[in-house]
């Protein structure tokens, strides 16, 4: 699949005085060839986790599991579909872990009040999209770095949320239940939200002007500027995009537990990029995909579920599945340096030095 960034409407927004003479730097964009030696490792680990597991116990290859796994990691995949856009435009939001608590927290709290599920979706969906346009307004005006802006909403959202919840779960007994446990066409309705966003959204980010225009941001913004987009206003957008949908993956974290759990969000931050990063997107804008993204959600679902089927314990399941994505992220950076080396290009996903250690300054202690 081809993506390259294009024009767009000229741009009102004051972005400082660029210089015309200086050649934009080129990055590489994604490509149907560099998403396929993205695709590929993911898919064998997938393929060969899923043999090697159901030989040891069939039920592990059935739909009914293929289900379980799907509905397990629906809230990391919708979270992961905003989150996508934003490191393909170049930036970074921390604090999606936590505001979905928050949110579920917030809901919880709504429908134990008598409120309307509609009332109730609508404003969780105007919170995440407020939080988000804040975040993009002092991101987008003031210069404000997003990944210590969002470091610092992680700790505040996780901290309301354990003051409204009084550090206890609030029970959601009806509350969205058929968003949790219904069945919609024959799936779980989980499932078929996760599969709608990242459908919907994938073909946004591919086919619209806004995905191309995102694209070009985080290839190069003096470069989207000169070209006339309204660069400002998209970064705003971004975050407007990725907090509503967090909003919209709260909401489904509580229907699933049946309650708003103040720490129900808590690692997701980290979790959701590394899954981007392992799908081929790369820390520093231009470059990823929507299919990339939902195989690296898949790889972590694969991975969690065949530990617990192979009665891994608890106390080495983050170990074990930690270096199976290590050793994904390895093969495919591998790969993508390799070919950006048989171009001439600097392969941004071969950069492991780059990647691993923007992801630990980025974890917050």
């Amino acid at each position: 699949m081809t993506t390259t960034p294009t024009t767009a409407a000229v741009d009102s927004s004051p972005v400082g005085t660029p210089d015309p003479t200086r050649r934009p730097e080129r990055r590489p964009q994604a490509t149907t060839t560099a998403f396929l030696r993205t695709a590929t490792p993911l898919l064998v680990v997938i393929v060969g986790l899923a043999l090697f597991t159901g030989a040891r116990n069939p039920a592990f290859l059935t739909g009914n599991n293929l289900q379980n796994i799907l509905s397990q990691v629906a809230v990391l995949g919708i979270l992961a579909a905003g989150q996508t856009f934003l490191l393909i435009g170049g930036q970074m939001d921390l604090s999606v872990g936590s505001l979905a608590s928050l949110v579920a927290v917030l809901a919880a709290r709504e429908f134990g009040a008598g409120w309307s599920p509609v009332a109730v979706v609508a404003v969780s969906l105007a919170t995440g999209a407020a939080v988000g346009l804040l975040w993009g307004l002092i991101v987008a005006y003031l210069s404000v770095p997003p990944f210590i802006l969002t470091l610092g909403g992680l700790s505040v959202f996780a901290s309301l949320a354990l003051v409204v919840s009084g550090n206890t779960p609030i029970p959601v007994p009806d509350g969205l239940s058929g968003w949790g446990f219904g069945t919609w066409l024959g799936l779980r309705a989980p499932v078929v939200m996760v599969l709608a966003v990242m459908l919907v959204w994938g073909l946004a980010l591919h086919f619209s002007r806004f995905g191309r225009n995102t694209y070009a941001l985080g290839s190069s913004r003096q470069a989207t500027y000169l070209s006339g987009v309204p660069v400002r206003r998209l970064v705003v957008a971004l975050f407007v995009l990725n907090s509503t949908l967090t909003a919209f993956g709260g909401l489904v974290l509580m229907a699933r537990l049946g309650s708003g759990d103040p720490r129900s969000g808590s690692g997701l931050e980290l979790t959701v990029i590394a899954v981007i990063v392992l799908g081929g997107a790369a820390l520093s804008g231009g470059r990823g995909t929507m299919a990339g993204s939902a195989l690296g959600v898949l790889v972590f679902g694969v991975i969690s579920a065949s530990l617990t089927f192979l009665h891994v314990p608890g106390a080495y399941q983050s170990l074990v599945s930690g270096g199976i994505l290590i050793v994904a992220v390895v093969i495919t950076a591998a790969a993508d340096l390799r070919a950006g080396r048989a171009i001439g290009i600097r392969g941004e996903n071969g950069l492991l030095a780059t990647t691993f250690g923007s992801l630990l300054r980025r974890r917050p202690r």
